[in-house]
């Protein structure tokens, strides 16, 4: 079961797009989500849309083992009169010969602007495992504008209930972002405090930034994310030291082709190292988006290859596909 479980910890954000967490997105699908309250309480979309996403791992050694995770969901986003919501349901199920196991991740993120220099966030977010992890994150934040700038500050607190221990830790995020044209560039930085009771997860803290840039008919968009702490509260439970270092990267760019079909190829990476053999992974994703969109339709099927490693020089590789649909209001 342990292995399921790390095979879809690792290919569950990739179903997601990177975007924004301080400005609202400026995508030109129209339909990319935002990624915390910050963002959806500057937004001003309406849309409503499904996914589907199907990923084939396979085991690169005599064994032949062979992972299937299959995630449908729905999204939209409302906003009128300075409020604006933004909700996400997704389940996920992972298949590995004989062994399942299902996830199920909600969230509802709020924002009210209160004027031109002033927005208010509040949301929340559960996940649920049936292999007994369950896990809820409440987020409260808001932003201020100066002289074109904005800046943005939120707390989280996630609380993991899980089956052998308990406890939770708060997620503080402080940053700023600037908006000039068809342009958009943020930074910020993030502090994971220690967990509580008895859940062992140490403190962490990370730096990222995202972007976009609109150029004729061309979208650009990345983001980076690097993290590093103590992956344990405790230095005595671990024999092979307590470092935790995390490296997160995205770049895609979008080229619109006869004025509604569009195409997106892009790199996304990601690695983790932490004491044991399992928590040391890298996974990297390379694909592209084939798209078509009007005035109030976005669709668009993705067709990825996936790599995944382990320090145990235990390797997956296979493909993975998604169906992104959206009507825009």
């Amino acid at each position: 079961m342990k292995n399921i479980l790390i095979i879809a910890a690792l290919s569950l954000p990739l179903i997601n797009a990177n975007a924004n967490f301080f400005l609202p997105e400026i995508s030109r699908d129209g339909k990319t989500l935002n990624t915390s309250v910050l963002a959806v309480s500057g937004e001003a979309r309406n849309f409503a849309g499904a996914t589907y996403d199907l990923s084939m791992f396979k085991q690169d050694d005599d064994s032949s083992i062979e992972y299937d995770i299959s995630t449908p969901g729905a999204f939209g986003a409302f906003s009128a009169k300075g409020f604006s919501a933004q909700l996400e349901t997704k389940f996920s199920q992972t298949e590995i010969d004989d062994q399942n196991s299902s996830a199920h991740i909600a969230s509802l993120l709020t924002g009210y602007r209160v004027n031109k220099m002033m927005t208010l966030g509040l949301g929340y977010t559960q996940d649920e495992f049936d292999a007994g992890v369950d896990a809820q994150k409440l987020e409260a934040g808001g932003t201020l504008t100066f002289d074109g700038v904005l800046f943005g500050g939120s707390v989280a607190y996630r609380e993991v209930d899980d089956k052998t221990l308990e406890g939770g830790y708060f997620i503080l995020t402080a940053g700023m972002g600037q908006r000039e044209k068809n342009d958009v560039v943020e930074a910020g930085v993030q502090l994971m405090t220690e967990g509580s009771d008895d859940l062992t997860r140490g403190k962490r803290f990370s730096v990222f930034s995202n972007m976009t840039k609109l150029v004729g008919s061309v979208e650009i968009d990345g983001s980076f994310k690097f993290g590093f702490g103590n992956y344990y509260k405790d230095d005595g439970g671990t024999t092979d030291g307590n470092n935790f270092t995390s490296l997160e990267f995205d770049i895609d760019g979008e080229f619109l082709i006869l004025n509604n079909f569009y195409v997106t190829p892009g790199l996304s990476y990601a690695s983790s190292n932490a004491p044991g053999v399992s928590e040391d992974t890298s996974l990297v994703k390379l694909g592209s988006d084939f798209g078509f969109r009007n005035a109030k339709l976005d669709a668009s099927l993705a067709v990825d290859y996936i790599f995944i490693s382990e320090k145990n020089e235990v390797d997956y590789d296979g493909l993975g596909f998604g169906l992104n649909i959206a009507y825009l209001f």
